[in-house]
């Protein structure tokens, strides 16, 4: 042993030796340990989020493919449309109201939606979630933004009861029955990253 050693050693001897002294080992065996425990959860948790949804998302993604199974979506005009009998790859059912106004300032992306593609391809239902002159509503937007695609009076919100609606405006994609996005709060549909996805989705 050099003497430099010898010297790094003695240090450590009496630090090792204080740390007795003062009864302070098992608080650093608590500090590590609780370190370690920490360090673990959050790269546990990491390692859940990238390897794939929770079991909450896993849950709420299943009730809503049941529902959609038996929906059935009546316009304002009366015309029933049913779920399991729409032609289209892709449903986009959109909760909105009239005095919401961030429901109104992405209605226009919605219609330019609706306008890129066929009835074959994507569907687009707007969900009107007023309470009070709900018709006399739908029929004002519908006018204002040209809405080419069903307008639904969503009576007594039972339909957004159903499908877990708390909050708009919420947007929720399906495709083929399966729910593939839920979109909480505006979204600029106008996007080009949201068509390109929405082409991407209707890829076989």
């Amino acid at each position: 042993m050099t003497t430099l050693q010898f010297y790094q050693f003695h240090i450590i001897l009496r630090f090792m030796k204080l740390i007795n002294r003062a009864k302070i080992l098992p608080l650093l065996f608590f500090i590590l340990t609780f370190t370690g425990v920490l360090v673990g959860q959050i790269i546990f948790n990491n390692f859940k989020l990238v390897a794939g949804p929770t079991t909450l998302e896993s849950n709420r993604a299943a009730q809503l493919e049941h529902v959609f199974k038996t929906l059935n979506l009546v316009d304002y005009n009366g015309v029933v449309y049913e779920a399991s009998k729409m032609p289209a790859k892709i449903i986009v059912i959109n909760f909105w109201a009239a005095w919401c106004m961030p429901c109104l300032e992405e209605m226009p992306g919605l219609v330019d939606l609706h306008k890129q593609f066929n009835k074959n391809e994507v569907m687009i239902f707007g969900v009107n979630e007023d309470t009070e002159d709900q018709q006399k509503n739908i029929e004002k937007i519908s006018s204002k933004f040209s809405i080419q695609f069903p307008l639904i009076p969503d009576k007594d919100s039972i339909l957004a009861n159903r499908l877990f609606i708390s909050t708009i405006p919420q947007t929720l994609i399906f495709k083929n029955g399966k729910i593939i996005d839920v979109i909480q709060g505006q979204k600029d549909f106008t996007a080009k990253e949201f068509s390109e996805s929405i082409r991407l989705a209707l890829k076989p």
